[in-house]
């Protein structure tokens, strides 16, 4: 018998993206003191359930700005050679490492007297793992990850690229949806502010109408509070009309090699992307499979949300959500090192990908960081690795996080 975990006290806003609808314009209606200690923490404590689940004329590693923090012997930290970077927005030739942080790894710290955690986690991730990209939104336990991240970034705020969310989709709703994350993130401007989990016609249609969220974030971006707009989506036709608009510069979609192979999911935003000029993250890169009511934790869903709109609540219910028993993400993510690692990489080497975010657990991170930390490139797949891959996922009874044979296929959380 499962668990029933409460939505209310953590939630993965990835998670919730992936219940998005690849094929349809409708959705329900409405209406770690050591580094050991940073681990530790890992399972207990970080949870990815996300659903609740610059000149332009010169190539820069965001941020190496003013009030950089540094060492005694003014080394910086991060160190911005720590990764491979790569280009990500094109419009400002602004490049990025190419492994960020998952902070929905926060969002079971529902407790204010748990931030001394958060900072923990974040210094480790920063001054030990050297990572310099950042990525959040309110959804990640109802507005948990942003509140514990905003102090525990704070220190190092000027040498980070910070990107967020909102899935709001009007221009009021996100309009206040921006300024509550700022005030959490004690910042005065998001390197990247994105659209989250698109996943309907609808969504598209009402972000891009008269009275949709876009207009917040022109009108943010002309007013120096973001510096560059962008999307993340789990459905295939939505992410390529977003594309297509020459409105967003940056793009966040599930690469993974299960769903590639066997879902058909993935290639079509890739292509889309490189003809656009438009940079992606690599989501789920990490995933090996979905979960299902046996094998996972039934998450509970609250009447209420402070960060979430209401038809996201109501999509939640519809298509329920279950969580990893161990690692707290609402898909199953490969957890053999060797494999996970190989997974990884398999994303980082499509082209047209910029940069992963690896699952939302600090158990997992280090593993991966360890295998690109210090190099100036990408680690190449062999194709008997990749032959590998495939007859090891051929041989297990795994479905994908993402297929296109179902609506289904795209509804796993957000």
């Amino acid at each position: 018998m499962t668990a029933a975990i409460d939505y209310g006290s953590f939630n993965d806003s990835e998670s919730l993206e992936d219940n998005s609808i690849q094929n349809s314009s409708s959705r329900p209606s409405s209406s770690s003191a050591t580094v050991v200690a940073y681990i530790s923490i890992g399972s207990a404590i970080f949870a990815s359930i996300l659903l609740f689940l610059q000149s332009p004329s010169t190539t820069h590693q965001l941020p190496l700005l003013k009030m950089a923090q540094q060492t005694t012997d003014n080394t910086l930290i991060p160190d911005p050679s720590a990764y491979p970077h790569r280009l990500f927005i094109k419009r400002t030739n602004t490049t990025i490492p190419i492994l960020g942080f998952p902070s929905v790894a926060l969002a079971r710290l529902s407790d204010p007297t748990q931030q001394p955690l958060a900072n923990s986690a974040v210094r480790h991730a920063v001054e030990d793992l050297q990572i310099g990209y950042f990525d959040v939104a309110p959804e990640y336990g109802d507005g948990v990850a942003q509140e514990r991240l905003g102090p525990a970034l704070k220190p190092y705020r000027n040498n980070v690229f910070l990107a967020a969310k909102t899935m709001f989709r009007t221009e009021e709703g996100s309009k206040q949806d921006l300024e509550n994350t700022l005030r959490a993130l004690q910042t005065d401007h998001l390197d990247l502010y994105q659209f989250h989990s698109i996943s309907t016609q609808d969504d598209v249609d009402t972000i891009l109408g008269p009275k949709g969220a876009m207009k917040t974030f022109q009108k943010a971006k002309a007013e120096g509070k973001i510096h560059a707009i962008g999307f993340s989506a789990h459905s295939e036709p939505m992410a390529i009309q977003m594309i297509q608009s020459g409105l967003v510069d940056t793009c966040m979609f599930p690469i993974n090699f299960v769903s590639y192979h066997y879902g058909g999911v993935g290639q079509g935003v890739l292509d889309a992307a490189i003809a656009h000029g438009v940079g992606v993250i690599a989501l789920k890169s990490g995933a090996r499979g979905r979960l299902t009511t046996q094998s996972g934790d039934a998450v509970h869903v609250p009447q209420t949300f402070h960060h979430i709109p209401e038809w996201k609540r109501q999509e939640m219910i519809h298509y329920p959500v279950v969580t990893s028993p161990k690692y707290y993400t609402w898909y199953e993510p490969e957890d053999d090192p060797v494999e996970l690692n190989k997974l990884v990489l398999w994303a980082l080497n499509q082209k047209g990908v910029t940069a992963v975010l690896p699952p939302g657990t600090m158990d997992l991170l280090d593993g991966i960081s360890d295998m690109v930390r210090g190099k100036s490139e990408v680690p190449v797949l062999s194709e008997e690795d990749v032959e590998g891959m495939m007859r090891r996922y051929e041989g297990m009874d795994i479905v994908p996080i993402f297929h296109n044979r179902s609506v289904s296929g795209t509804k796993v959380s957000t």
